[in-house]
Protein backbone atom coordinates (compact mmCIF):
# COMPACT_ATOMS: atom_id res chain seq x y z
CA UNK A 1 0.00 0.00 0.00
CA UNK A 2 1.39 3.46 -0.68
CA UNK A 3 0.61 6.42 1.89
CA UNK A 4 -1.68 8.64 1.62
CA UNK A 5 -1.32 12.17 2.97
CA UNK A 6 -3.46 14.01 5.58
CA UNK A 7 -3.64 16.99 7.42
CA UNK A 8 -1.91 16.94 10.98
CA UNK A 9 -4.55 15.26 13.25
CA UNK A 10 -5.37 17.10 16.89
CA UNK A 11 -5.68 14.24 19.53
CA UNK A 12 -7.37 14.18 22.85
CA UNK A 13 -5.53 13.35 25.95
CA UNK A 14 -5.97 13.08 29.52
CA UNK A 15 -7.01 16.58 29.28
CA UNK A 16 -10.38 15.50 27.49
CA UNK A 17 -10.50 11.82 28.02
CA UNK A 18 -9.13 11.03 31.29
CA UNK A 19 -7.45 8.17 32.06
CA UNK A 20 -8.69 6.63 28.47
CA UNK A 21 -6.65 3.63 26.14
CA UNK A 22 -6.32 6.40 23.54
CA UNK A 23 -5.31 9.03 25.74
CA UNK A 24 -1.36 8.81 25.40
CA UNK A 25 -0.57 12.22 26.70
CA UNK A 26 -1.93 14.37 29.38
CA UNK A 27 -2.95 17.41 27.29
CA UNK A 28 -4.50 17.44 23.96
CA UNK A 29 -2.08 17.54 21.37
CA UNK A 30 -1.17 17.78 17.60
CA UNK A 31 0.80 14.76 16.77
CA UNK A 32 4.12 16.58 15.07
CA UNK A 33 4.28 18.04 18.60
CA UNK A 34 5.74 14.81 19.29
CA UNK A 35 8.73 15.74 17.79
CA UNK A 36 9.51 18.83 19.79
CA UNK A 37 12.40 20.82 20.08
CA UNK A 38 12.35 21.95 23.64
CA UNK A 39 15.05 21.51 26.57
CA UNK A 40 17.39 19.77 26.27
CA UNK A 41 16.97 18.56 22.72
CA UNK A 42 18.96 21.52 21.48
CA UNK A 43 22.30 20.14 23.78
CA UNK A 44 21.92 16.38 22.21
CA UNK A 45 21.45 17.77 18.75
CA UNK A 46 24.83 19.62 19.28
CA UNK A 47 26.42 16.66 20.50
CA UNK A 48 26.73 14.54 17.59
CA UNK A 49 27.98 15.30 14.51
CA UNK A 50 27.09 11.75 12.49
CA UNK A 51 23.77 10.04 11.73
CA UNK A 52 25.91 6.80 13.07
CA UNK A 53 26.53 9.00 16.87
CA UNK A 54 23.02 9.17 16.88
CA UNK A 55 21.65 6.02 15.64
CA UNK A 56 24.39 4.52 18.87
CA UNK A 57 23.15 6.78 20.94
CA UNK A 58 19.31 6.06 21.21
CA UNK A 59 20.15 2.19 21.61
CA UNK A 60 23.22 2.33 23.97
CA UNK A 61 21.95 5.30 26.20
CA UNK A 62 18.19 4.12 26.91
CA UNK A 63 16.87 1.16 28.64
CA UNK A 64 12.92 -0.37 28.80
CA UNK A 65 10.80 0.31 31.10
CA UNK A 66 9.89 -2.64 33.35
CA UNK A 67 8.02 -3.32 36.55
CA UNK A 68 7.14 -6.34 38.17
CA UNK A 69 8.44 -8.65 35.53
CA UNK A 70 6.41 -6.68 32.50
CA UNK A 71 7.05 -3.65 30.12
CA UNK A 72 5.24 -0.63 31.99
CA UNK A 73 4.04 2.64 30.42
CA UNK A 74 2.36 3.97 33.25
CA UNK A 75 2.66 7.79 33.87
CA UNK A 76 2.20 10.04 37.07
CA UNK A 77 1.85 13.48 36.84
CA UNK A 78 2.26 14.46 40.59
CA UNK A 79 2.10 17.97 42.30
CA UNK A 80 2.41 19.12 45.71
CA UNK A 81 3.23 16.34 47.44
CA UNK A 82 0.17 14.04 45.73
CA UNK A 83 -2.74 17.15 46.61
CA UNK A 84 -2.65 17.36 42.61
CA UNK A 85 -2.21 13.97 41.45
CA UNK A 86 -3.31 12.62 37.70
CA UNK A 87 -2.29 9.19 36.41
CA UNK A 88 -2.45 7.75 32.73
CA UNK A 89 -2.35 4.13 32.81
CA UNK A 90 -2.40 2.56 29.86
CA UNK A 91 -0.05 3.67 27.24
CA UNK A 92 1.97 6.95 27.20
CA UNK A 93 3.57 8.60 24.31
CA UNK A 94 7.10 10.70 25.98
CA UNK A 95 7.79 13.47 23.67
CA UNK A 96 12.20 13.51 22.77
CA UNK A 97 12.52 16.15 25.21
CA UNK A 98 10.92 14.17 28.29
CA UNK A 99 13.12 11.17 27.31
CA UNK A 100 16.18 12.86 27.26
CA UNK A 101 15.50 13.78 31.02
CA UNK A 102 14.68 10.56 31.63
CA UNK A 103 18.38 10.48 30.55
CA UNK A 104 20.17 13.48 32.48
CA UNK A 105 18.27 13.14 35.80
CA UNK A 106 18.92 9.30 35.81
CA UNK A 107 22.53 10.11 35.38
CA UNK A 108 22.52 11.29 39.16
CA UNK A 109 22.02 7.56 40.20
CA UNK A 110 24.32 5.86 37.34
CA UNK A 111 21.33 4.59 35.49
CA UNK A 112 20.29 4.97 31.63
CA UNK A 113 17.94 6.81 30.43
CA UNK A 114 13.96 5.42 29.97
CA UNK A 115 11.35 5.01 27.08
CA UNK A 116 9.45 2.16 25.27
CA UNK A 117 9.90 1.86 21.47
CA UNK A 118 7.65 4.68 20.73
CA UNK A 119 9.63 7.26 23.04
CA UNK A 120 13.01 6.19 21.65
CA UNK A 121 12.31 5.59 18.12
CA UNK A 122 10.67 9.36 18.49
CA UNK A 123 13.45 10.68 19.93
CA UNK A 124 16.03 9.43 17.34
CA UNK A 125 13.50 10.89 14.37
CA UNK A 126 13.49 14.24 16.41
CA UNK A 127 17.47 14.36 16.59
CA UNK A 128 17.54 13.15 13.07
CA UNK A 129 15.79 16.00 11.92
CA UNK A 130 17.50 18.46 14.36
CA UNK A 131 20.71 17.94 12.32
CA UNK A 132 18.67 18.67 8.77
CA UNK A 133 18.72 14.98 7.85
CA UNK A 134 15.57 13.38 6.52
CA UNK A 135 13.48 11.44 8.49
CA UNK A 136 9.84 9.48 9.63
CA UNK A 137 8.34 8.35 12.69
CA UNK A 138 6.53 5.53 12.17
CA UNK A 139 3.59 3.87 14.26
CA UNK A 140 1.80 0.33 13.36
CA UNK A 141 2.01 -3.51 13.37
CA UNK A 142 4.41 -5.81 13.50
CA UNK A 143 3.81 -8.84 12.11
CA UNK A 144 4.59 -12.60 11.21
CA UNK A 145 3.15 -15.11 9.07
CA UNK A 146 -0.06 -13.26 8.77
CA UNK A 147 -0.41 -12.59 13.01
CA UNK A 148 -0.20 -9.72 14.26
CA UNK A 149 2.33 -10.03 17.09
CA UNK A 150 1.76 -6.08 18.85
CA UNK A 151 1.62 -2.67 18.02
CA UNK A 152 4.86 -0.95 17.62
CA UNK A 153 7.02 2.30 16.66
CA UNK A 154 10.70 2.47 14.72
CA UNK A 155 12.34 5.27 12.41
CA UNK A 156 12.76 5.31 8.98
CA UNK A 157 15.96 7.42 7.91
CA UNK A 158 18.07 8.60 4.74
CA UNK A 159 21.52 7.71 5.47
CA UNK A 160 24.58 9.81 3.92
CA UNK A 161 24.09 7.93 0.31
CA UNK A 162 20.63 8.61 0.07
CA UNK A 163 19.89 5.01 1.17
CA UNK A 164 16.62 4.92 2.96
CA UNK A 165 16.64 2.27 6.07
CA UNK A 166 14.69 1.05 8.88
CA UNK A 167 15.95 1.43 12.86
CA UNK A 168 14.98 -0.61 15.69
CA UNK A 169 15.37 1.41 18.71
CA UNK A 170 14.66 -1.76 20.98
CA UNK A 171 17.68 -3.89 20.58
CA UNK A 172 20.17 -4.24 22.83
CA UNK A 173 23.28 -3.17 20.66
CA UNK A 174 23.51 -1.19 17.97
CA UNK A 175 23.74 -2.93 14.35
CA UNK A 176 26.68 -2.54 12.05
CA UNK A 177 26.06 0.92 10.29
CA UNK A 178 24.62 1.71 7.83
CA UNK A 179 24.44 -2.15 6.44
CA UNK A 180 23.22 -3.32 9.57
CA UNK A 181 19.91 -1.46 9.38
CA UNK A 182 17.48 -3.00 6.12
CA UNK A 183 17.06 -0.86 3.16
CA UNK A 184 13.56 0.03 2.46
CA UNK A 185 11.73 2.08 -0.02
CA UNK A 186 9.83 5.00 1.77
CA UNK A 187 6.83 5.32 -0.62
CA UNK A 188 6.08 1.45 0.78
CA UNK A 189 3.98 1.41 4.31
CA UNK A 190 5.05 -2.49 4.55
CA UNK A 191 8.52 -3.58 4.91
CA UNK A 192 9.91 -7.26 5.96
CA UNK A 193 12.94 -7.59 8.06
CA UNK A 194 14.11 -11.50 8.10
CA UNK A 195 10.23 -12.44 7.68
CA UNK A 196 8.98 -10.22 10.34
CA UNK A 197 6.55 -7.67 8.53
CA UNK A 198 6.53 -3.77 9.84
CA UNK A 199 3.03 -2.86 9.15
CA UNK A 200 3.41 0.86 8.93
CA UNK A 201 -0.27 2.48 9.87
CA UNK A 202 0.87 6.23 9.70
CA UNK A 203 4.03 8.19 9.22
CA UNK A 204 5.18 11.31 9.96
CA UNK A 205 7.65 14.06 10.75
CA UNK A 206 7.58 17.74 11.06
CA UNK A 207 6.09 18.72 7.72
CA UNK A 208 4.35 15.77 6.28
CA UNK A 209 1.51 13.47 7.85
CA UNK A 210 0.59 10.10 6.11
CA UNK A 211 -1.89 7.23 6.47
CA UNK A 212 -1.62 4.17 4.44
CA UNK A 213 -5.14 3.57 4.12
CA UNK A 214 -8.22 5.98 3.66
CA UNK A 215 -9.81 4.41 6.47
CA UNK A 216 -8.79 6.08 10.30
CA UNK A 217 -5.39 4.77 10.47
CA UNK A 218 -4.72 6.33 13.66
CA UNK A 219 -7.35 5.26 15.64
CA UNK A 220 -6.12 1.82 15.25
CA UNK A 221 -2.51 3.22 16.69
CA UNK A 222 -4.21 5.03 19.37
CA UNK A 223 -6.34 2.02 20.54
CA UNK A 224 -3.30 -0.31 21.06
CA UNK A 225 -3.06 -0.82 25.22
CA UNK A 226 0.03 -1.83 26.30
CA UNK A 227 -1.01 -5.50 26.52
CA UNK A 228 -1.85 -5.57 22.76
CA UNK A 229 1.45 -3.65 22.30
CA UNK A 230 4.37 -5.41 24.40
CA UNK A 231 3.62 -8.84 24.35
CA UNK A 232 6.91 -11.26 24.38
CA UNK A 233 6.08 -13.21 21.07
CA UNK A 234 6.73 -9.58 19.28
CA UNK A 235 10.61 -9.38 20.97
CA UNK A 236 11.41 -12.93 20.24
CA UNK A 237 10.38 -11.90 16.80
CA UNK A 238 12.47 -8.75 16.37
CA UNK A 239 15.28 -10.76 18.03
CA UNK A 240 15.38 -13.47 15.85
CA UNK A 241 14.75 -10.90 12.89
CA UNK A 242 17.95 -8.34 14.13
CA UNK A 243 20.25 -11.72 15.15
CA UNK A 244 20.46 -9.79 18.33
CA UNK A 245 17.83 -9.70 21.76
CA UNK A 246 15.91 -7.07 21.90
CA UNK A 247 16.25 -5.09 25.46
CA UNK A 248 12.81 -5.87 27.17
CA UNK A 249 14.14 -9.57 26.57
CA UNK A 250 17.29 -8.91 29.12
CA UNK A 251 14.49 -8.42 31.66
CA UNK A 252 12.64 -11.76 30.98
CA UNK A 253 12.77 -13.97 34.69
CA UNK A 254 10.72 -15.91 37.08
CA UNK A 255 8.51 -12.75 37.08
CA UNK A 256 8.50 -12.35 33.58
CA UNK A 257 6.97 -16.05 33.12
CA UNK A 258 4.53 -16.02 35.68
CA UNK A 259 3.25 -12.38 34.33
CA UNK A 260 4.18 -11.57 31.09
CA UNK A 261 2.47 -13.44 28.03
Amino acid sequence: MKWIRKDFPQIDGYETLGDDVTAKRFTDFRIDGLLDASYPVGLFRDRFQERQELCDFVIVDFDYPFRWGIPTDKHDNNWFDGNCCHRITQDYWQIASETLMTLILNQRVNKKGYGDCEDVSLLLTTLLLEKGWPAYECLGLVLQDGQMLGGHGWTIFQDETGIWRLYEATLDLPPEYPGGYPQIDPEESSWEVNGLIYQGLIKFNRDEYYESSEGDMLSSSLKLNTARKETRKKYFAISKAWGQIAKPLKRVGIMSRLRWR
